[in-house]
């Protein structure tokens, strides 16, 4: 898996970050991230904009799309607050101007309360990346809003694709639940929502083999639907950190795939006529997550 080209789906714009594309474009090089997506910088509700003016949502817009048109294969996503009295009028304009998904944090309200721009999301066939599981804000009273449970009222938005942030750390296993509950729901309606699993710490380390263990021996499809994010800023990339987490990614898998070679566990009934690596997908799972998930994510399954 050394050869792969990788993509990181998480990457945000900040109001008090200098760096420009150009030198955004050679930190990523370095890191080995070859595309992904970019989030504009936040609402103007949002505490990072505590002593500074914030930017209107058309500013926002025009600077990530200024900032993704010098890069190649980085794509811009509006960071959208869905209770905004003009939130479909934001997402409508997002759309026209170049905008291919949003970004959104539930900071104060319950995910329910914005499904009337997620409905027009679905309408003009963009996507939604959810911040989900603690939330790291300065300090306000926010969590409760991003437990993965939340979401599932977008069951009620046919055609959605949205996906969950850091496997909602640190509920994991509401997250892996959740996840099956949409799939299992897409078999039987087809134009259900599409839930994706946005792999970012989030959680460290030493909890990341657990969680992609649980992700993949469920056998819900996590192959076709984790998207590898690094969760840093393109205005000041990380590119330690990058390495780093797509290392340890790469070996947590690859480890994985090892141990659970001849697993069988308790789904296994109809699975004995496939493939080792197709009955315990470890290795195809990274090999998707890092770029044809985040693909398919954006435009849509072709």
């Amino acid at each position: 898996m050394q050869d792969l080209e990788i993509y990181d789906c998480h990457i945000h714009l900040m109001p008090d970050h200098p760096d420009g594309p150009e030198i955004f474009r050679s930190k990523a090089k370095e890191a080995g991230i070859s595309g992904g997506i970019i989030f504009s910088m936040p609402p103007g509700s949002n505490l990072l904009w505590e002593g500074a003016e914030p930017m209107h949502w058309k500013g926002r817009i025009a600077h990530v799309l200024d900032f993704c048109s010098k890069l190649e294969n980085f794509y811009p996503f509006l960071r959208l607050d869905p209770t905004e009295p003009d939130a479909v009028e934001q997402v409508e304009y997002a759309k026209n101007a170049g905008i291919k998904g949003f970004k959104v944090i539930c900071n104060r309200y319950m995910p329910v309360e914005g499904l009337t721009a997620s409905r027009k999301m679905a309408e003009l066939d963009m996507p939604v990346l959810f911040h989900s599981g603690i939330l790291w804000d300065g300090g306000e009273v926010s969590t409760n809003f991003n437990r993965p449970a939340n979401f599932e009222c977008m069951l009620e938005v046919p055609r959605l694709r949205f996906a969950l942030a850091h496997v909602s750390w640190p509920w994991t296993d509401e997250c892996t639940a959740l996840f099956g509950k949409f799939a299992n729901t897409h078999i039987v309606k087809k134009d259900a929502a599409v839930m994706y699993i946005d792999s970012s710490p989030g959680a460290a380390d030493f909890y990341r083999e657990d969680i992609f263990k649980q992700l993949v021996l469920n056998r819900y499809g996590i192959e076709d639907k984790l998207l590898f994010g690094i969760d840093r800023s393109a205005d000041a990339y990380d590119v330690r950190w990058a390495k780093f987490v797509i290392e340890s990614d790469r070996r947590i898998f690859e480890h994985l795939q090892e141990q659970y070679d001849n697993y069988e566990g308790y789904m296994w009934e109809g699975l004995e006529k496939l493939s080792t690596e197709d009955r315990n997908p470890f290795r195809k799972t990274f090999r998707n997550a890092v770029k044809k998930n985040i693909l398919e994510f954006l435009n849509g399954r072709q």
